[in-house]
């Protein structure tokens, strides 16, 4: 997604970190309480996750990314396309498939951490959609569950030669 980006691709992974941190595997209830477990408050409290609420939304309700205004913004345009996407869930676009497998996960009794990360969406047509793996095990070093969400990018030379491919627009 180097085009949503540009020169500030360098920061994928750390937008990526945040989301990980958010939803991460509990530390305890008292003075480590954080990650997945604060997650389900707050979708209690406040709906975070909510149907016809874009993820895009939902993160800038988390304030991910606040450290540098134009990264943040350029993020937030990266999360606004996932509608453009399809997704692993029948029938579902990217956006919605990633709200939906929250708000279920989030409503469960036995809640899983989530783990974010992206995919090549170079190549063959399934690459370009949003993957949702309801129980994976992504960390190696962690034994432990989560639901993976995976979203697809390229760089931006990938990006700027499929934007040529495509034919002009009709005026």
């Amino acid at each position: 997604m180097g085009l949503f980006m540009k020169e500030h691709d360098i920061y994928i992974g750390t937008m990526l970190d945040e989301l990980n941190l958010r939803f991460a595997p509990s530390q305890g209830k008292n003075s480590h309480f954080g990650g997945i477990l604060e997650m389900v408050d707050l979708q209690k409290e406040f709906k975070i996750f909510k149907k016809g609420r874009s993820f895009k939304t939902s993160c800038a309700v988390l304030n991910l990314g606040a450290r540098n205004n134009e990264v943040k913004n350029l993020w937030q345009n990266l999360l606004g396309n996932l509608h453009r996407h399809g997704s692993n869930q029948k029938g579902v676009d990217g956006d919605a498939a990633i709200v939906g497998a929250l708000i279920k996960n989030l409503a469960s009794k036995t809640p899983l951490p989530v783990f974010f990360t992206s995919h090549d969406m170079r190549g063959d047509k399934a690459n370009t959609e949003v993957k949702i793996i309801a129980k994976s095990q992504p960390i190696h070093y962690l034994e432990q569950d989560f639901i993976t969400i995976s979203i697809p990018m390229q760089p931006i030379s990938a990006a700027k030669k499929a934007a040529a491919k495509k034919p002009a627009a009709k005026k």
